[in-house]
């Protein structure tokens, strides 16, 4: 992660959700939502849309946190670090206002900087999980595992691992939404043929051949 003089956050980030989880909350992951559905899809849906609340709350709370001065010198550094030149980002970036003058709006880039227009203290997306509806049923130990892996890395890499969770809970949310989509994963994937194409059975047995991990064999 790196941010241009504008203080508009830049992020590199892997094809692959699982390579930017930490191993131990992609594990957390996939106890908590790869799991049989029991015949009720609607409740393995909730748990999935659930924690993709929290984790946008914590990148919500992630940019509110972001200090407002940006050494240039130090962003630079991060981005040559990611393989990305930070003059050549923010030559696109000009060229890209440039020839998008009407669509380019100035408050919405400052507010990736300067969310002054939160409540903090108040404002549903930042407020704790259990004063959520949304989830306020999620397991406490699932939260505190990932409040432990996720909130305490690094500020240059926590925003990557954020977004990776959420991409990996989002695909496995999709999988179990679209039954043309999870059988077409089985066969594709995983390389399996299920004999029952009910929609309950093929997200149970999904979730079997994960055996409660996250990558595939």
């Amino acid at each position: 992660m790196f941010r241009d003089s504008r203080g508009v956050v830049h992020t590199v980030s892997s094809p692959d959700p699982l390579a930017d989880v930490p191993a131990a909350t992609a594990a957390a992951l996939a106890r908590a939502l790869l799991v049989p559905v029991g015949g009720d899809l609607g409740g393995a849906l909730e748990r999935c849309e659930a924690v993709s609340a929290l984790l946008d709350r914590w990148q919500d709370a992630f940019f509110a946190a972001l200090p407002h001065e940006v050494d240039l010198e130090e962003e630079a550094r991060y981005a040559a670090a990611a393989g990305v030149s930070l003059a050549e980002v923010e030559q696109d970036w000009d060229d890209w206002v440039d020839d998008d003058e009407d669509e380019y709006d100035e408050d919405e880039v400052e507010g990736q900087l300067d969310l002054d227009v939160l409540d903090l203290e108040n404002d549903p997306l930042l407020l704790g999980h259990d004063a959520d509806p949304v989830t306020a049923g999620l397991d406490e130990a699932l939260v505190l595992e990932l409040e432990r892996d996720l909130l305490l890395m690094p500020m240059r890499t926590r925003l990557e691992a954020l977004m990776a969770a959420t991409a990996l809970v989002g695909t496995w949310a999709d999988l179990l939404a679209d039954h043309e989509k999870c059988l077409g994963h089985l066969l594709l994937v995983h390389g399996d043929h299920p004999e029952d194409l009910v929609h309950e059975a093929l997200a149970d047995r999904h979730a079997e051949l994960h055996a409660g991990r996250p990558e595939h064999p």
